[in-house]
C-alpha cells in the first residue's frame, strides 16, 4: 500500500511538473500571434515574448511595438524590419540580421547582438564572450 501511495504521488508531482512548465512556457505569449507574424510578417503590437523565431525569415516584417521580451531570435533575418518601439529586452539575436531595421525606441537593456548584423552592417560583438588571456 505505501508503495502504491508513494507511486500516485511521484505520478502526480510529474504531472504537476509537466503542466508548470507547459503554462511558464506559454503563460505570456499568444499563439495566434506567432502564426500571424510568420504567415504574413506584419504583427504590430504583436505578444512574442519568449517565441522561438530563431531561423526565422522575416525581412520587412512590421513588429513596431511588439513584445519580445526573452525571445529567441538567433540567426533570423530581421533585414528591414520595423522594430519601431518594440521590447527586445533580454531577446538572443545572436547571428540575426538587422541590416536597414528601424530600431528607434526600441527596448533592449539586456539583449544579445553577439553576431548580429546590425543596421549599420556591422558584425556586433556586444554580449559575446570575452576571450580568455
Amino acid at each position: 500500500m505505501k508503495t502504491l501511495i508513494n507511486s500516485c504521488l511521484a505520478i502526480s508531482g510529474l504531472i504537476g511538473a509537466i503542466a508548470l512548465t507547459s503554462y511558464t512556457e506559454s503563460a505570456f505569449a499568444d499563439p495566434t500571434h506567432l502564426r500571424q507574424v510568420l504567415q504574413t510578417r506584419s504583427c504590430e503590437g504583436c505578444d512574442l515574448v519568449r517565441e522561438k523565431l530563431s531561423f526565422a525569415n522575416l525581412r520587412g516584417a512590421n513588429l513596431r511595438n511588439a513584445n519580445m521580451f526573452s525571445a529567441d531570435l538567433k540567426l533570423s533575418d530581421l533585414r528591414e524590419a520595423n522594430l519601431i518601439g518594440a521590447i527586445l529586452d533580454k531577446a538572443d539575436l545572436r547571428g540575426a540580421d538587422l541590416t536597414g531595421a528601424d530600431l528607434t525606441g526600441a527596448y533592449m537593456s539586456e539583449t544579445n547582438f553577439c553576431g548580429a548584423i546590425m543596421p549599420d552592417g556591422q558584425k556586433s560583438s556586444e554580449g559575446c564572450p570575452k576571450p580568455a588571456k
